[in-house]
């Protein structure tokens, strides 16, 4: 006879497993839903050649994606003034215009911090939902500090971090690696005197584009 004890082990067990497979089965029916509309939208132009020529490497450039995870991220995780889930760093090559972002995508077999053609990345956003910004007080004497610490995240392989836990270091999530930067490497923002100061710098992507210290550059809301 199976015991009490036993029973709630093997109920507990159940019920992971079928939390489990019901979190697979909704990330694989939110790829595909994603995919189909990327390349629904595919050819749609985003930026003219002339908007993209005004970006700088330093310029941050927001984006909301495809499918239900950006819909519950905006519903759910951001407040901010514009409907927004996503966010990189304009990076300008004499090859063309990069975006350095941290990604987590089965689609693309990516996960962690990469530098992405621009096109790519706006190919991946709502038309709808686009905002750059450039930084007051942020200068081209900073670039060199900026891409050396870009390719040390991607060299080291820095993994996407799904928990977004701003604590861990051995992964990032977009905004966090972007607040790091912007803290520790740039010092264009003030460290977080409290944890309910941190908690909100982590966890807004609105930190990154406060109209005090930020001038738009491109929008299409």
């Amino acid at each position: 006879m199976v015991s009490k004890k036993n029973i709630k082990v093997i109920a507990t067990f159940v019920s992971l497993v079928l939390v489990v497979t019901a979190v697979i089965f909704f990330q694989r029916i939110d790829e595909k839903v994603e995919n189909q509309m990327i390349k629904i939208d595919k050819e749609m132009l985003r930026m003219s050649s002339e908007e993209v020529q005004k970006l700088k490497t330093g310029d941050l450039i927001f984006r909301k994606g495809y499918g239900m995870v950006s819909e519950w991220v905006s519903t759910f995780l951001e407040h901010g003034l514009y409907d927004l889930t996503h966010v990189g760093i304009v990076m300008v090559k004499p090859n063309g215009v990069f975006v350095a972002h941290a990604l987590s995508s089965k689609q693309m077999q990516i996960n962690g911090v990469i530098i992405q053609p621009l096109h790519e990345f706006l190919q991946a956003s709502n038309p709808e939902n686009i905002l750059v910004v450039r930084w007051k007080k942020y200068s081209s004497t900073m670039d060199s500090n900026l891409w050396s610490s870009v390719n040390t995240y991607v060299h080291e392989k820095i993994p996407f971090d799904k928990e977004a836990d701003y604590d861990d270091s051995s992964a990032v999530y977009c905004n966090e690696m972007i607040v790091k930067l912007w803290m520790n490497e740039l010092g264009l923002i003030d460290p977080p005197k409290n944890s309910d100061e941190k908690k909100y710098l982590f966890h807004n992507l609105s930190v990154l584009y406060d109209p005090s210290k930020t001038d738009i550059i491109f929008s299409t809301f």
